[in-house]
Parts: C-alpha cells; structure tokens; sequence
C-alpha cells in the first residue's frame, strides 16, 4: 500500500493555494496520521452530517472542473456543463457502446483522468447500469490478473480498457 496522506501534506506545504481542511479516508491496513485542525476523519464527518435538500441547476451550470497540463505544463481548466455532459454521456452509452441498460459496465481508467471521471462516474449511471469501481492502479495490478478477475466476478460484459490489457 502507499502513503498517500504525506505525499498530500507535502504538496499543500509546497502549493500557494491551502485548503482549509483534507478530508481523510482510514484505511485499516495502513491508517494516516491526522496532525492538525485541517485534517478531518470522513467517518467522524459523515456521522455528523444531515440530509440536505436537492438544488436545481440550469443545463448550462458547471457540472465539474477537470484540470490538465495540456502543452504548456501548466494547469487549465476544463467547464464541464451539467445538460451537455449529460446527454454526451447516455447516448454514448447506448449509441456508440450498445450497453444495456440492465448491463454491467467497466471503464478500467483513473477516476481523475477524463475518461474514469466520465464512464466510472457518470455515465453508467446516467445510463442506469452498474458502473464498477475498481480501487487499485490499473496498470500495475492488470499483469497479476486483476483485470480478468474483476470481469468475471463483477460478470461485466461491457469494458472499457486501457491499452496495456491488450499486452501479453
């Protein structure tokens, strides 16, 4: 497992821009120390949390902010809209992958990356079918035969891979 949570302080110690709190996740197998008044454990947060009501939003609100490097190095964000994304995403589900609406759907991607953001997040679910998520890094865990297992045992017949399943 990696440390995630140090790599986390050092890059907002690094960073001209700090939050005003991490919410951390405990893993049992590897817990992280929670050092000062900006970290928050989720568990103790969720507990304290209260139903809120839904908000309408216009079709044309940001839906989400994907940063990339692009050429330059230096990141840029990218406006998703609310409607727009949205219909891209169920009529691809239906147009351009034939997924049922009933199927099991795997995009073997990195949620922070455009594609797992889009078909692990949203479009499976916009869609209506099962989306998987797979907590692992792809590409190191794919030549131990992670991938095939988690097609069969989940029983996806719908896959969106990342080239190196392709490698022998």
């Amino acid at each position: 497992m990696l440390a995630y949570k140090p790599l986390v302080d050092r890059a907002i110690m690094e960073s001209r821009w700090k939050p005003s709190n991490v919410v951390v996740y405990q893993r049992p197998e590897l817990e992280a120390e929670l050092s000062n008044e900006r970290d928050l454990d989720w568990r103790t947060e969720v507990a304290k949390a209260a139903p809120a009501p839904c908000t309408s939003v216009k079709a044309t609100d940001a839906l989400y902010i994907l940063y990339t490097s692009g050429t330059t190095g230096k990141p840029k964000g990218v406006v998703r809209d609310n409607g727009g994304h949205a219909v891209a995403m169920k009529y691809s589900m239906s147009t351009i992958y034939n997924i049922p609406e009933d199927g099991v759907f795997w995009a073997a991607s990195d949620v922070g990356w455009v594609v797992g953001h889009s078909y692990i997040v949203y479009a499976p679910l916009i869609h209506g079918c099962t989306t998987i998520l797979y907590e692992a890094n792809q590409c190191a865990r794919q030549t131990q035969g992670h991938s095939g297992e988690c097609v069969r045992s989940m029983g996806c017949k719908h896959c969106f891979p990342l080239p190196p399943h392709f490698e022998l």
